[in-house]
């Protein structure tokens, strides 16, 4: 009998190795869509940040403006440059300033990004 090597791959270890890659591109994607999530959260919680300092500005300009102060009335007075929108969920970013003016939070959706 003539023992002849054959050269390439079975069948089974084919499929082996594109079960394998499966099971890697399965777990790789669910690690990108939690970094994008998480991602997305920090670009939120940014431009909160960057909303109430916008009204602490606006607020330390004219006291009385504190009223009457939102997101929308920021851009127009020129203390922010665009509306921010919200990245993670649906819904605008809402400011919500004490009596006193010294305590401002930012909402969306009754969830708070400001203070976190």
């Amino acid at each position: 009998m003539i023992n002849k090597k054959r050269k390439g791959f079975t069948l089974v270890e084919m499929i082996v190795v594109v079960t394998i890659l499966g099971v890697i591109s399965s777990i790789a994607l669910v690690k990108y869509g939690k970094v994008q999530e998480s991602a997305k959260m920090n670009a939120d919680y940014t431009n909160a940040a960057n909303i109430v300092t916008a009204a602490s500005m606006a607020i330390n300009d004219d006291e009385n403006i504190a009223e009457s102060l939102s997101v929308e009335s920021l851009k127009e007075k020129g203390y922010l440059s665009t509306v921010p929108v919200p990245q993670s969920t649906s819904g605008r970013f809402e400011l919500v300033i004490s009596d006193n003016g010294t305590d401002i939070s930012v909402n969306v959706n009754s969830k708070q990004f400001y203070p976190r």
